[in-house]
């Protein structure tokens, strides 16, 4: 039971907004009065607007966009409030009634609505806290009569980040299912962690239905990255310390900065290795495409990015990943429209908010670095940028050694060569090599089957030999061509200049050790 619903219980009149919005129109003012009224007469009680931010579509950039409908409601409520604070001072007859909403976020309701006099007063709920989350799930075990020790209580309270009230009930409902065929004829419910772990497994908060704990495929962290050692150094300089240290990295006078953007041609391993950061944090991921976003209806957009980052927020820790984003912040008055120039600006907005949130780690990942909007690349904003290129010979060695740990290749196979051989490839045009080599084997085992289909099938992946490997590897071309890489590199090289780079492009080429990142810091 959640907080809203306690107060309702104890006290007064429940409005649920979210069911009220599937009203139709004109329905939804006359319940709305109805409420009041009943307040009014049963006083003194509360009138609780639940999820009212539900019931009001509203979005500060964008007013033109909000329905006719929800301008009514707006008003209503700002009339009913104005009218009844009045009447309750001057006026017998009137009992005490206050009022009480809940939203998503303060954001998410017109400033007219929570100014003095309305809905002033204004208070955060956080997350429950693993003692809260000990004791909600003792409380819900004893009143269903069941049978739990409290160590056991205690570890999946542990993993039960995120999880309100509701989420642990319905979690407790699904362990007794989980153990009922363990149980099947006992007279008593005895659970134990693993009737929770079962329950677990295909279950997720409410609040984050949406969000997965990690890339699904990628599960060793760090172990799943090749050739990207600098580049890791940089991110975990910026992540371990506010997570190891939370409350200094709250403290801090200087700002702790959690913003990266990772900028480099396609295929260098951007993407791989955000989704590698979650995985070796255990952070909630929320991954989202540019282009996808932009292909919303008019002031979708930005109320999206307002709940992204709400939601990011009340999921610490997290990490907000924005891929190809130069398609949603391009240089306002250049290469934007009204739409995206209200996107950038609702970027800006929200990464100023996040400097107070220790726990939510914000990246982003282009290929066309001097076309997002300068504003967004100051300090404070992505103010760490990454440069992600081409690997050099040890670095595609490494990426070969880590792409090759599932494969069955031949103890004579010669990555060392292969790596000689790809000069100008990328990470992905690596894997594509092991991928074709690992096809043309499996092609060769079934050539050497008997020509009636009287053979066992193959159980097992066949072995790559040294020769196919070679022989795909020699076949095999770079999907950047020479010319197209120097004129990327000069690209970058004028933008890691701009942003006043501390490791430049041309400093890596020179030194030829395989240093593979630039980090601006400006």
């Amino acid at each position: 039971m959640n907080l809203v619903q306690n107060i309702y219980f104890a006290l007064g009149v429940y409005v649920d907004c979210s069911k009220l919005a599937t009203e139709k129109n004109k329905k939804q003012l006359q319940q709305i009065a109805d409420y009041i009224y009943e307040a009014i007469v049963h006083s003194p009680s509360i009138v609780i607007f639940d999820d009212l931010d539900s019931l009001i579509s509203f979005s500060p950039d964008n007013l033109k966009s909000q329905s006719s409908n929800s301008s009514a409601i707006v008003k209503y409520l700002i009339d009913m409030l104005d009218e009844y604070r009045d009447k309750s001072h001057g006026m017998c007859g009137y009992g005490p009634v206050a009022f009480l909403a809940s939203a998503k976020s303060l954001k998410c309701l017109p400033q007219e609505l929570t100014s003095s006099g309305r809905f002033d007063l204004h208070v955060q709920v956080p997350g429950l806290s693993a003692p809260a989350r000990i004791e909600i799930l003792r409380q819900t075990i004893v009143k269903l009569h069941l049978l739990c020790t409290a160590e056991i209580i205690s570890n999946i309270a542990s993993k039960c980040d995120g999880y309100d009230a509701y989420d642990l009930g319905i979690l407790v409902d699904n362990t007794v299912l989980a153990a009922s065929d363990r149980l099947l004829g006992s007279s008593t419910v005895n659970l134990v962690e693993e009737d929770f772990l079962k329950a677990m497994r295909n279950f997720s908060p409410v609040a984050m239905r949406d969000i997965s704990k990690f890339s699904p495929e990628i599960s060793n962290g760090w172990e799943d990255v090749g050739g990207l050692s600098e580049v890791v150094n940089v991110i975990k300089e910026t992540i371990e310390l506010p997570l190891k240290y939370p409350k200094f990295s709250a403290g801090a006078p200087v700002r702790l900065r959690s913003n990266i953007l990772l900028y480099g041609p396609t295929g260098c391993g951007k993407t791989h290795v955000v989704k590698s950061v979650a995985a070796a944090y255990s952070l909630r991921f929320i991954p989202i495409k540019g282009p996808e976003l932009m292909n919303m209806y008019i002031g979708s957009t930005e109320q999206y990015v307002r709940d992204t980052f709400a939601k990011a927020a009340a999921a610490l820790p997290c990490l907000l990943f924005f891929d190809e984003f130069e398609s949603l912040v391009p240089q306002r008055g250049k290469h934007g429209t009204q739409v995206t120039d209200r996107v950038v600006n609702q970027f800006l907005t929200e990464l100023d908010g996040v400097e107070a949130l220790t726990g939510v780690f914000v990246f982003a990942a282009t290929n066309k670095p001097r076309e997002i909007d300068a504003a967004l690349l100051r300090p404070g904003r992505f103010d760490r940028l990454v440069f992600c290129d081409f690997p050099q010979w040890n670095e595609r060695l490494d990426i070969l050694r880590v792409l090759s740990k599932e494969l069955p290749l031949a103890s004579d196979a010669d990555l060392e060569l292969v790596a000689s051989m790809t000069e100008g490839f990328s990470g992905a045009d690596l894997k594509a090599i092991l991928t074709d080599a690992g096809l043309e084997a499996a092609k060769e085992a079934v050539r050497c089957q008997p020509g009636d289909g009287s053979g066992d099938i193959p159980q097992e992946l066949p072995l790559i030999t040294s020769g196919t490997l070679m022989s795909v590897a020699s076949e095999a071309r770079p999907s950047t061509s020479e010319e197209d890489r120097r004129s990327l590199r000069e690209m970058f090289s004028q933008f890691s200049t701009s942003r006043k780079s501390s490791i430049s492009t041309e400093r890596r080429e020179a030194n030829g050790q395989g240093q593979r990142v630039a980090v601006a810091e400006s």
